[in-house]
């Protein structure tokens, strides 16, 4: 909903209360607000005349080849329309919206001032979907931690992660959406993708499924992907690998509660059934832990799931109190 151009005026000019100030500072940080101020710079711009741009330039250059050049640049442009949009964006823009309007919003509003953010705890068993102030839609699997802030910035949109989500995030692109992982940053405008980055695992990883993502360690290094690839980042070598899953629907399995495993070690699978099932498991002998097995299953009930899991395999699993399985090999 566009707000009054008299009210924008007012806040531009100081004049406005709080309570508008406020309001406009949050118009402005929408897709409708981004719109109007571009248009509203490039119309006071064109409206400017040549005496009123001259007093705005500074008589005193630091530099003296830099006056010569910008006084041929004058000369230059003098004659054609362009002269006005182009010394005002590079000498009026600054001292009109950052002297301006920024400064008092910030006094006003507040808005460069701590930002509160939420958060949001998922535990084991249980999974969780939630949509953002922007319109992002983020489903959260169990043992998972998402942080956000209660309202996003004008320029960025930042929230932080441990565990597993899936993000189908608005598309804004003069604001980007950064997710912060710790040690590496998934920056995307508009897109669709499955972050899986547990903290007690020295892997993470990263599947887009559509749009496209850019990965930033804590080194500098950007990784870019493309829709059907998967990045796995390593945080204690800083190693990254890029690899195009044969199986993508596999990996975001977990939304509707199903479980696929192809080739997977035994200790990876005991993970996931814990954070998805709340339970606990025994395991007597370590060298069970390196059996690898395939499995797939959309049983929501975890003693079925063992079942399955025993019936493709020479391991058993004993419940020996509720929610507690000792795993043993087969005689």
């Amino acid at each position: 909903m566009k707000i009054d151009d008299a009210i924008i005026d007012k806040v531009l000019n100081n004049k406005a209360s709080a309570e508008d100030a406020k309001a406009v500072s949050e118009w402005l940080a929408t897709a409708e607000g981004h719109d109007y101020l571009s248009k509203r710079i490039d119309r006071e711009v064109s409206s400017l005349t040549e005496n009123e741009v001259e007093d705005w330039v500074p008589h005193v250059i630091p530099e003296e080849k830099m006056q010569q050049r910008f006084l041929q640049q004058i000369t230059l442009r003098r004659r054609v329309n362009s002269y006005r949009r182009w010394w005002a964006a590079a000498v009026l823009i600054p001292f009109i919206f950052l002297c301006g309007s920024v400064w008092f919003l910030a006094d006003k509003v507040g808005l460069f001032s701590e930002t509160e953010y939420a958060e949001l705890v998922v535990p084991c068993g249980e999974q969780m979907r939630v949509v953002l102030q922007d319109g992002t839609i983020v489903q959260l699997n169990s043992d998972t931690r998402l942080k956000y802030p209660k309202k996003f910035g004008i320029f960025n949109r930042t929230v932080e992660l441990w565990g597993e989500g899936y993000f189908e995030v608005a598309k804004e692109k003069n604001r980007p959406f950064v997710v912060d992982l710790g040690d590496i940053n998934v920056k995307v405008t508009g897109t669709k993708f499955n972050v899986k980055a547990y903290t007690a695992e020295s892997n993470l990883w990263v599947t887009l499924d559509e749009g496209g993502v850019l990965l930033k360690d804590v080194r500098g290094k950007e990784y870019p992907l493309l829709p059907g690839e998967s990045a796995e980042y390593n945080r204690r070598s800083g190693a990254c690998r890029i690899s195009r899953p044969e199986n993508m629907e596999q990996i975001s399995s977990w939304r509707s509660k199903g479980l696929n495993f192809h080739l997977t070690p035994l200790k990876e699978i005991v993970k996931v059934l814990e954070r998805q099932y709340d339970v606990h498991f025994i395991i007597p002998d370590s060298a069970l832990l390196d059996n690898r097995f395939t499995l797939s299953t959309n049983k929501v009930n975890v003693i079925d799931v063992l079942n399955d899991l025993e019936a493709v395999s020479h391991i058993s699993f004993d419940e020996t109190e509720e929610g507690v399985f000792r795993i043993t090999e087969k005689e």
